[in-house]
């Protein structure tokens, strides 16, 4: 959006012009009213206090004149005008979003909540403005966060960022009926395309992490003196025959080379994740530390070989 305008700029260039631009902006982002237009040119410095609404309804016929569709601000429309479409309109091939979406699946797996609720919403507004309709299916579907409900991720967010306690119902993919949940709300991470939040379960103290699609409905979210973090799960395991750019924000080089293999330490928020993650590297990871990991590790793996016997 153009910022507020000096006078002696203004006398310049077509107030017409300018005016025009910045209440197509306007129109694109929201539906607005006269007196609600009248304010944002105020605030822009482009328009006086006494001045006339006739002056927005000049704009609003330029537009028009342009190749804008807008409605007429009657009870149809809350009396506010509605930009139907206009000829500024992006043209995005199917190739250009294959781009975009390869561009995007580098990155999402290690970003955070912030960053991908911005891509979600660059992506959205893009769409918007979109011409092929396919496309703008597309382009809307990068985002793993368009199979969530906004609200319920800003308020885990806006949890997670307070420390809070967040009462909730959930329904566990293997119980029988939603139980209730109250945990301590430390961060969401996408998994898998999958959002999950991480945090302490108040009732045992242990640290537990959520699908939030299964979470039904949050009860309540407060502060509370007796918040705490999980204590991570440390392992230090060595890998061979691994690139080390695929290793996690919670991983990182203690010592080793390309020919020899790297000793790795890795903070996991519990055992099953530090266990899921250690199995994922297959034969070429060696587990050094902890001892009581190895062991619960040699006893999975031995279950794991049973039940492949017994098939």
């Amino acid at each position: 959006m153009i910022g507020e305008a000096e006078k002696e700029d203004l006398s310049q260039i077509s107030l017409t012009g300018v005016r025009s631009l910045i209440l197509l902006g306007l129109l694109i982002n929201a539906p607005m009213s006269l007196e609600e237009i009248k304010k944002a040119f105020i605030g822009h410095k482009i328009m006086g206090v006494s001045a006339s609404e006739d002056v927005i309804r000049i704009d609003i016929n330029t537009l028009k004149k342009m190749g804008c569709d807008i409605s007429r601000a009657d009870h149809r429309t809350d009396n506010k005008f509605v930009l139907k479409k206009h000829p500024f309109r992006i043209n995005i091939t199917k190739e250009e979003v294959s781009v975009i979406k390869r561009a995007f699946n580098k990155i999402k797996e290690n970003a955070d909540i912030s960053l991908l609720m911005s891509y979600d919403n660059l992506f959205k507004k893009i769409a918007e403005h979109v011409t092929d309709e396919e496309v703008k299916e597309i382009l809307t579907g990068i985002s793993p966060l368009n199979k969530y409900s906004q609200e319920l991720v800003d308020r885990l967010k806006s949890a997670c960022e307070k420390k809070n306690t967040v009462q909730l119902i959930y329904k566990a993919p293997t119980a029988s009926k939603e139980t209730e949940i109250e945990i301590f709300a430390e961060k969401i991470l996408l998994q898998s395309d999958k959002l999950y939040l991480y945090g302490v379960d108040k009732g045992s103290d242990r640290p537990i992490y959520l699908n939030i699609r299964r979470i039904l409905k949050i009860l309540s979210s407060h502060q509370t003196d007796d918040y705490h973090i999980a204590e991570s799960v440390t392992v230090r395991f060595k890998l061979n025959h691994f690139g080390v750019s695929g290793l996690d924000d919670n991983e990182e080089i203690e010592s080793g080379d390309i020919d020899n293999g790297f000793v790795i330490c890795g903070h996991y928020h519990n055992t099953f994740l530090a266990m899921q993650r250690i199995l994922s590297f297959g034969s070429e990871c060696t587990v050094i530390e902890p001892d009581d990991f190895k062991e619960k590790l040699v006893k999975t793996l031995l279950r794991m070989k049973e039940v492949y016997n017994a098939k």
